[in-house]
């Protein structure tokens, strides 16, 4: 008869070449599950390179600075977020394919669309703009847990009638990732995504993993966020809106991380104008993941990257007086573009800012109005300097 051994647990048998873990004691199995879930995401982060740490921590003293100096008026902080919301609800659909503008998106907010969100641009802005304010408003009240996420994804689809079916649901089939064509034909896959019938335990383990590491601390959050970030838009888990629902999920994350500077400067845009650095990270990354070389480093560098910009920005609204109630929040960030470099042309405002162009011209006539700037040349040749 074979010998048996046993462990702790009350559970666990080895007969000679298996081992089997027995379900009747709950606190061994969840233990197992912990084991290989920090053997499987810790590794990623518990050793980030020396500029990584730098970058974390000039982060982090911003994120202090940030909270000291916020004093705008109850008006002058309404103002801001509105303008956020627009900015990064643009920026986060276009970055999927979408076409509408910051001026068209702000008019679907104030109700000025009566289209009823007839066309699918239409539909994925008003879902996204619900999502990020229900977010704004209750991340103290949205833990991250599965619910949580099938929830703000059934809200981010809300409007998306060919989304009726699954939105919500884990997909039920399966989904790459690839570069469209100009057929509107994936061209070239990127990499592949969790098999549908593996979904839903690589969520379970990566919520779980994500929250014991942000709860216990066990990492900079950061680091943390990074990881659930990149191994989400691996998985893939649902049908449709993955790379949407993966930045509503970052604003939560760091949201609830103490980073409230999230709420002033858009994430979404400056991904917009970097997407070509986006994607290239999380290729880079994602395609060493079920290898012997398993690394996030590119994303880490990119994400890390972002986190700092947006963080930079937001202070600089602070110590620049952006929330002056002479300038809105897009007239503010064309002053502080010109305020650094000193001159500038409209084309190269747009480039740097991603304002619209009809804007950019709104906010420097506002400027010349104000005395901050004044206009030399005329036509195409057009330059604004700082006063």
């Amino acid at each position: 008869m074979s010998s048996i051994r046993r462990w702790g647990c009350g559970g666990r048998v080895q007969l000679l070449a298996f081992t089997a873990v027995i379900s009747y004691n709950p606190l061994c199995i969840n233990i197992a599950i912990m084991e290989d879930n920090t053997s499987k995401f810790d590794h990623r982060i518990k050793a980030p390179d020396p500029h990584i740490v730098a970058i974390i921590a000039a982060i982090d003293e911003i994120k202090g600075q940030f909270r000291a100096g916020l004093k705008m008026t109850p008006q002058a902080i309404t103002s801001l977020r509105k303008s956020v919301l627009v900015t990064s609800a643009g920026a986060s659909t276009r970055i999927e394919g979408a076409k509408l503008t910051d001026e068209e998106v702000e008019k679907i907010m104030q109700g000025l669309v009566v289209s009823k969100f007839a066309d699918r641009d239409s539909q994925e802005v008003q879902g996204y703009l619900e999502t990020l304010q229900n977010v704004f408003d209750s991340f103290e009240s949205l833990p991250l847990r599965e619910g949580t996420i099938t929830s703000l994804h059934k809200e981010l689809l809300k409007y998306s009638t060919k989304d009726d079916i699954h939105r919500g649901d884990y997909k039920k089939k399966e989904n790459t990732v690839g570069v469209l064509g100009p057929d509107g034909k994936v061209a070239r896959i990127m990499f592949e995504t969790t098999p549908v019938f593996l979904t839903a335990k690589e969520m379970q383990e990566l919520v779980d993993w994500t929250k014991d590491a942000l709860e216990k601390n066990r990492f900079h959050p950061l680091l943390t966020i990074a990881n659930f970030i990149v191994e989400f838009l691996k998985i893939h888990p649902f049908e449709d809106g993955n790379g949407r629902l993966s930045r509503v999920l970052t604003n939560l994350l760091l949201l609830r991380s103490g980073y409230q500077f999230v709420q002033y400067i858009s994430h979404e845009q400056i991904i917009e104008r970097r997407k070509d650095e986006y994607y290239l990270a999380l290729r880079k990354s994602q395609e060493t993941f079920k290898t012997d070389h398993d690394t996030i480093a590119p994303w880490l560098n990119f994400f890390t990257s972002v986190v700092q910009e947006q963080a930079t920005k937001a202070v600089a609204f602070v110590e620049e007086g952006a929330e002056d109630d002479h300038l809105s929040p897009k007239q503010a960030e064309v002053w502080k573009y010109i305020s650094n470099i000193a001159e500038a042309g409209p084309s190269e405002i747009v480039n740097a800012t991603g304002i619209a162009l009809g804007t950019v011209r709104q906010a420097l006539e506002r400027l010349v109005e104000l005395g901050k700037v004044k206009r030399v040349g005329r036509g195409r040749g057009t330059r604004y300097v700082k006063l």
